[in-house]
């Protein structure tokens, strides 16, 4: 079994950041595959070293609960801390919401807070019917570091 992780640093359907009013910068694709097959993939978008966000995460028919999307996010967060990110965030629909709670480690975003990412970062995507949750990028261990 061949398995590669790749993320691809602009996702812009032309070369303008800013298209009808909205800003694709720093916007990326991570997709983990198997066997030369896309297995599971996540859009990601950093906001600067305060937040970023995953708004949409997918992982193909026949290959849940097989864990790729975990070692895709395992990724995700290992380059978020890299970047020092201190915070990810995400609309979590309510039928997966405790997945993120308790396999993830995320929490529902409390209202204060939310309006104050929403002020900093206004590019943020919600869908209805979703939660906002958010999650401390754990620290970024380098090796051969003292710790």
């Amino acid at each position: 079994m061949v398995i590669s992780i790749f993320v691809f640093f602009s996702v812009t359907l032309s070369h303008r950041r800013d298209v009808g009013g909205q800003e694709f910068g720093g916007m990326y694709c991570a997709i983990l595959i198997v066997n030369s097959f896309v297995v599971s993939a996540a859009i990601l978008q950093v906001f600067g070293q305060d937040i970023a966000e995953l708004p949409l995460v997918a992982t193909s028919n026949g290959n849940h609960g097989k864990g790729y999307f975990q070692t895709l996010f395992s990724c995700i967060e290992r380059l978020l801390a890299f970047l020092k990110v201190k915070c990810l965030v995400l609309p979590a629909a309510e039928e997966a919401e405790s997945i993120w709670t308790e396999k993830f480690g995320f929490e529902r975003i409390k209202p204060d807070q939310l309006s104050s990412y929403r002020r900093s970062c206004c590019q943020m995507v919600t869908f209805k019917g979703t939660s906002m949750l958010q999650k401390t990028v754990p620290s970024c261990r380098v090796v051969g570091a003292p710790l």
